[in-house]
């Protein structure tokens, strides 16, 4: 080996690390400018709003967010989150992903036809036991129908987006529809038209604008095939089956408190949870992160790297959980302070609302992480819908849910199952014998 060649061999680590080094930073960089962007004008919308708007109407309007993100997630089934683990490794086939993307909105825009007669029924006999105006009743339930729709739309035409690192695409059309949603609401705050149906109503509408954008980048992104095809569509249907009945679940672990609330306490009460669980948005940006980041990373590891991956990212999960949810019962205040003086009340929850804020941080990073490598296995299912179930019924029975703390307290307690089934999955996909076999269904 000649000098040039020596020289060469011994500089090509150190680039190949340096190019790594770099890679990532850009990739951190471009995600937390953006999601940091989009979290920031989230954040402050829904500040404004729970100071702006009277208990009532934030009773109204939180009803009908919380009712969208719970029935969207029904809706999907999860279908969109199998894009990711599906593609795998095989991101430079463009046509493929186009297929794969092509298929979970085929399938989700069948759920949506066959469920929203069921959403609208069940929306209109909620609201309608508060005994608000008929016309509150039909537009916050047309709120609900559009963001149903446009949510679908959103989640997967992102995939192509997070699977080829176009971060600037995904987050500049949210930050431009997000700004100008705040704007209205400052507008109307100020000429004091601001109300619960206006609000839902331009919620809606900011999510067909970011549906329509980001589907419009997407395409750029993959080969659009002409037709469904069927074959892909059984392969998302048999992949997702056994996390059906959690997801459907799940779907509920951040409503069903305001949803049981709603039935058994008052309307204060229902404004309460929903302004609680603003304080959980906060986190939203480490959630997204998983989504955005981690998931495409651990989808693509080969299986020598796979164990030390999951112990690292979990382990700095923690540490950071651990250090949030101390500060939120050492000083509650300044969590307090951002929901206004409607709710100086509540200082005594705010610790156990940011802890079940991080432990469900940690069960979805887990969950992430495990379907990234096609774990998803009926055993883990049956945990779940077990440990849920039984504590939903034990809780209900024993305690009761006609206080905003009881609604706190079943939350928490909701957090701890999911973490323990996702913990136990994560062990059972590690101890499997061929570890690079991701598509048995154990």
């Amino acid at each position: 080996m000649n000098q040039s060649q020596q020289q060469s061999g011994l500089s090509a680590p150190p680039t190949h690390s340096r190019n790594r080094i770099q890679k990532i930073t850009r990739i951190l960089t471009a995600f937390f400018l953006g999601q940091g962007a989009v979290q920031g004008i989230t954040v402050l919308t829904g500040l404004y709003l729970v100071r702006n708007l009277s208990v009532e109407a934030y009773a109204q309007y939180g009803l009908a967010t919380g009712f969208q993100i719970t029935a969207s997630s029904l809706m999907d089934f999860g279908l969109a989150s199998t894009i990711i683990p599906l593609v795998g490794s095989r991101i430079a086939d463009r046509k493929l992903v186009g297929t794969y993307v092509r298929a979970a909105k085929h399938l989700r825009d069948k759920t949506f036809s066959f469920t929203i007669p069921i959403v609208v029924a069940v929306f209109g006999l909620i609201a309608h036991r508060h005994h608000w105006s008929l016309g509150a009743q039909m537009l916050l339930m047309l709120s609900v129908v559009i963001s149903l729709y446009s949510a679908g739309q959103v989640s997967y035409f992102s995939a192509p987006l997070f699977l080829y690192g176009r971060f600037r695409e995904y987050y500049v059309p949210q930050t431009i529809a997000g700004a100008g949603r705040l704007t209205l609401y400052v507008l109307m705050g100020i000429g004091r038209v601001l109300n619960a149906p206006a609000a839902a109503l331009l919620g809606a509408l900011n999510i067909t604008a970011n549906g329509w954008l980001i589907g419009r980048e997407s395409r750029k992104q993959v080969e659009w095939p002409e037709h469904n095809d069927p074959r892909v569509e059984q392969e998302m249907l048999r992949y997702i089956m056994p996390a059906i009945p959690p997801i459907i679940l799940g779907a509920f672990q951040g409503q069903i408190a305001l949803f049981l609330v709603s039935i058994f306490g008052g309307t204060t009460n229902i404004a309460q949870v929903a302004a609680l669980g603003r304080l959980g948005q906060l986190f939203i940006v480490f959630t997204t992160f998983n989504v955005v980041v981690v998931e495409p990373h651990v989808a693509r590891l080969p299986a020598a790297r796979l164990r030390s991956a999951y112990t690292k990212l979990f382990a700095l999960a923690v540490v950071a959980s651990g250090g949030i949810t101390s500060l939120a019962f050492v000083v509650p205040r300044p969590f307090l302070w951002l929901l206004g003086p409607n709710y100086r009340d509540l200082a005594g929850l705010v610790g156990l609302v940011v802890m079940t804020a991080c432990i469900n941080y940690l069960a979805g990073l887990l969950w992430i992480m495990n379907r990234s490598r096609k774990w998803v296995f009926w055993r883990g299912t049956i945990l779940e819908v077990t440990l849920v179930v039984l504590c939903q019924v034990i809780f209900v029975a024993t305690i009761g849910m006609r206080t905003t703390r009881n609604a706190v307290l079943m939350n928490l307690a909701l957090s701890f199952c999911y973490v323990v089934s996702h913990g136990y999955i994560s062990i059972y996909g590690h101890s499997r014998k061929d570890p690079e076999d991701q598509t048995a269904l154990g």
